[in-house]
C-alpha cells in the first residue's frame, strides 16, 4: 500500500520534448488576471485526520529549517506533527499558520520529505493528478515559513501559478506571484514563472533569498532553464512535484533529483478511493495509418501526426464513436495540434451543433476564461485542446477523457487521463452522490506500424504491462467499455492460463516423442500417486534425466512424471537393454535398437567405430535393420 520510497530512481525519467520546446503548447507566461472560478476540488475530508501543527518561534532565513527535522508519521490514524523552533527571534515576524487537514498518504508524503531532504539537497515526490501534489508542497512552505524561511515556487504555466498561489492562501501562507509586469518583492513565499525568472530579473534576488525552492510539474526541471534557477539558489533545498516522472526524450531527472522521498501510484489512488476508477473503450479509427510516422525525440513526429490526423475520414471516424460512447459525459478531447483541434471541434459540431469548442494558448485571456466557466456550466459537452490542458486544469466534473492524440509517451498520456480521475466531493462516496462514479477513457488509434503505441492500460500498470498482456487488454477493450483495473486482472489470469497450457503441451510432446519412444513399456502404470507429485521436478532430476540421454525437460515437467521416467531408465537397465545414447545412434544408421541388449548394441558400435562405417545400407544384412526405410 503507501510507503515512502527513499531510495534513487528506478525508472528512467522522460517528458515530452514537444511540449518543453514549443511555446504554443507549453502555454507562455503572458500577463493574465486571476481567473474569476476556481477549479480546484474543495477541501477533502480523509478517513483519519492528520494534522500537521507548528509551533513556536521564528527563526531567520539563514537558519536551519526546522521542516526537515520532522518526526516519522505512523499509519493512517490521528497524529501530531511538532515542528521545532528557532530560539531567540521574535513570533512578530511570522506569518500567520494554519494546518490543512491531510490525507494520509499526502501526511506520509511531507514527513519523508522531511526526511530526505535531512539527507540530500533534492528530492522528488511522485503523486498521481488529482491527489493534491499542490496539497503537499503548499503546507511545506506553511512549515518553512513559519520557521522564518524563505519559499520560491517555481512553474511553466499560468494555471499552476495562479493554483500554488490560491493554495497556499488557503493554509494562510501569502504568496506574490513573479511574472510579467507583477513584482513578488520580498514576500516570504514568490511563486515564479520559469519563464519570467530565466532573465535579469534572476540576479534582483540575492543567491541566498531563499530556504527551499519548489518545482511544480517537475518532469521539466531537467530543461536548461530550470537548471539556471537552481544553480543559482545553490544553497537552498529543492523539493520537485511530479505526476509523471518519466521523459521521452531520456533527459534524467537523476541528474537534478538526488532521491524520491515518496511515490503514490495511479492505481494505489483509485484502489484507495482517492480518485474514481478508470472505464476503457479502445476505438480503431478506419484511415488513421500511422505506419508511416517517423518517431521524433522519442514520440510519433508531430507535423507528420497531425497530418494523418486532419484528414477528413479520420476526423469524422473520430467523431461519430465518440458522440455514441460518451453518451451525456462532460469531455475533453485532446488533439495532436492546435489546427487538428478546431478541424475536430468543427466536425463533432457538424454532427450535433453546438456541442463542441476548441481552446489553444493563442486563446486572449477573455476567451478562455469564458470558454472554460460555459463548459463548466455544462453549455457544451466536449472541450477540445492539443496540450493546452494536460497540466494544471482542473474540473471534476469532467467524466470523460478522449485521446484522440495517438502518442509513445505514457507521461503525457498519463498526464490526459489524470484530466477526468478527479472525485466530484471530498470521498467517492460523494462523487457517486453527485453522479460521478468512474471516468471514461475513450482511446482512438489505427494501424500503428511499427509503433508500440501507448494505450489505456499503460497508465495504470505501467511497467507491470508486458506485451502479452498488452494485447490481450486491446483485444477486450476493443469490443466494448470495460472497467480497467478488472480487464488487467483479467488479462494477467488469462496470459498466466495461456502460459500453462503452453508449459502442459510441451510436457506432452516431451512424454510423446522423446519419452514414450524409449520408456513407455517400462512406465509403472500401477504406481498411487504421492502427495508431491504435481510440484515441479527438481534440479537434481532433470540433471539426472539429462544424463539417461533425455532431451532438455520442458518447464511444466513435474516432479511425480520426472520420478516414474527415472524409474523406467532404471527398469529398463535391469531389463539389460541398451541405453538411450546407444539406441539414438543405432537409430541414425537404420537400427531398431529400442529393444536390443546393451551387449549386442555396443558390439555393433564398437563395429562402427572400428572400421568407421557411419552410413546406414552398410548394415543392410543386420537383422535389426529397419526394411522399407530410406537407407
Amino acid at each position: 500500500m503507501i510507503a515512502a520510497q527513499r531510495d534513487l530512481f528506478e525508472w528512467t525519467p522522460q517528458s515530452d520534448p514537444a511540449v518543453d520546446n514549443d511555446p504554443a503548447l507549453r502555454g507562455e507566461m503572458t500577463q493574465r488576471d486571476k481567473p474569476q472560478f476556481n477549479c480546484a476540488t474543495p477541501p477533502l475530508q480523509p478517513p483519519g485526520r492528520v494534522t500537521a501543527g507548528c509551533g513556536g518561534e521564528v527563526g531567520t532565513p539563514q537558519a536551519h529549517s526546522a521542516v526537515w527535522e520532522t518526526p516519522a508519521m505512523e499509519g493512517r490514524g490521528t497524529a501530531e506533527v511538532a515542528c521545532g523552533s528557532a530560539a531567540g527571534h521574535s513570533a512578530e515576524n511570522s506569518a500567520p499558520s494554519t494546518a490543512p487537514e491531510l490525507r494520509p498518504y499526502q501526511a506520509a508524503a511531507i514527513t519523508a520529505v522531511g526526511g530526505a531532504l535531512g539527507r540530500d539537497r533534492t528530492t522528488l515526490v511522485v503523486l498521481p493528478t488529482g491527489t493534491g501534489k499542490t496539497v503537499v508542497f503548499a503546507e511545506l512552505a506553511r512549515r518553512e515559513v513559519a520557521a522564518g524561511g524563505r519559499v520560491l515556487v517555481l512553474a511553466h504555466r499560468t494555471e499552476l501559478l495562479d493554483q500554488a498561489a490560491r493554495k497556499l492562501q488557503d493554509v494562510a501562507v501569502s504568496a506574490q506571484l513573479e511574472r510579467g509586469s507583477l513584482r513578488a518583492g520580498n514576500a516570504q513565499v514568490v511563486v515564479a514563472s520559469v519563464q519570467t525568472l530565466h532573465t535579469r530579473r534572476l540576479a534582483r534576488f540575492p543567491r541566498d533569498a531563499f530556504q527551499l525552492l519548489v518545482v511544480d510539474e517537475a518532469h521539466h526541471a531537467s530543461a536548461a532553464t530550470y537548471r539556471a534557477i537552481l544553480g543559482y539558489f545553490e544553497s537552498a533545498k529543492v523539493l520537485g512535484v511530479t505526476a509523471t516522472p518519466d521523459r521521452s526524450d531520456g533527459s534524467a531527472l537523476g541528474d537534478v533529483f538526488a532521491s524520491c522521498a515518496y511515490r503514490y501510484d495511479l492505481r494505489e489512488a483509485i484502489r484507495d478511493q482517492w480518485l474514481v476508477p478508470i472505464r476503457a473503450r479502445r476505438i480503431v479509427v478506419d484511415g488513421l495509418d500511422l505506419s508511416s510516422v517517423h518517431t521524433r525525440a522519442g514520440d510519433l513526429a508531430q507535423n507528420e501526426l497531425a497530418e494523418v490526423m486532419q484528414r477528413e475520414e479520420v476526423l469524422h471516424g473520430i467523431a461519430s464513436p465518440l458522440l455514441e460512447q460518451a453518451g451525456d459525459r462532460r469531455a475533453i478531447v485532446f488533439a495532436v495540434d492546435v489546427a487538428t483541434s478546431h478541424a475536430l471541434a468543427d466536425v463533432l459540431n457538424r454532427h450535433r451543433e453546438g456541442c463542441a469548442r476548441a481552446l489553444d494558448g493563442g486563446a486572449d485571456d477573455l476567451t478562455r476564461r469564458t470558454t472554460l466557466h460555459e463548459f463548466r456550466l455544462g453549455r457544451f459537452q466536449f472541450l477540445v485542446n492539443c496540450a493546452l490542458f494536460t497540466e494544471g486544469f482542473d474540473e471534476p466534473s469532467m467524466a470523460c477523457v478522449a485521446v484522440c492524440r495517438p502518442t509513445k509517451s505514457r507521461a503525457l498520456y498519463t498526464q490526459m487521463v489524470g484530466r477526468g480521475t478527479r472525485l466530484l466531493g471530498r470521498s467517492y462516496a460523494e462523487s457517486i452522490a453527485a453522479g460521478k462514479r468512474d471516468v471514461l477513457l475513450l482511446d482512438f488509434t489505427g494501424n500503428s506500424g511499427r509503433h508500440r503505441l501507448i494505450g489505456p492500460a499503460d497508465c495504470l500498470a505501467g511497467a507491470e504491462l508486458d506485451a502479452e498482456q498488452a494485447a490481450v487488454v486491446d483485444r477486450m477493450l476493443g469490443a466494448e467499455q470495460l472497467e480497467l483495473e478488472s480487464v488487467l486482472a483479467a488479462a494477467a489470469a488469462e496470459v498466466a492460463a495461456q502460459r500453462e497450457r503452453v508449459k502442459l503441451v510441451a510436457t506432452a510432446h516431451y512424454r510423446t516423442h522423446e519419452v514414450d519412444p524409449f520408456l513407455g513399456a517400462f512406465f509403472d502404470r500401477q504406481r498411487k500417486p504421492e502427495k508431491w507429485d504435481s510440484d515441479p521436478a527438481t534440479p537434481s532430476q532433470l540433471k539426472a534425466l539429462e544424463k539417461a540421454g533425455l532431451a532438455d525437460a520442458p518447464g511444466g515437467l513435474t516432479k511425480g512424471e520426472a520420478s516414474a521416467m527415472l524409474d523406467a531408465v532404471a527398469r529398463r537397465r535391469l531389463a539389460g537393454l541398451a541405453t538411450i545414447p546407444m539406441v539414438r545412434l543405432l537409430e541414425r544408421l537404420n537400427l531398431d535398437a529400442r529393444n536390443m541388449t546393451f551387449d549386442r548394441a555396443a558390439k555393433l558400435i564398437a563395429k562402427a567405430r572400428e572400421t568407421n562405417t557411419w552410413k546406414p545400407y552398410m548394415y543392410m544384412h543386420e537383422p535389426e535393420f529397419r526394411r522399407g526405410k530410406k537407407s
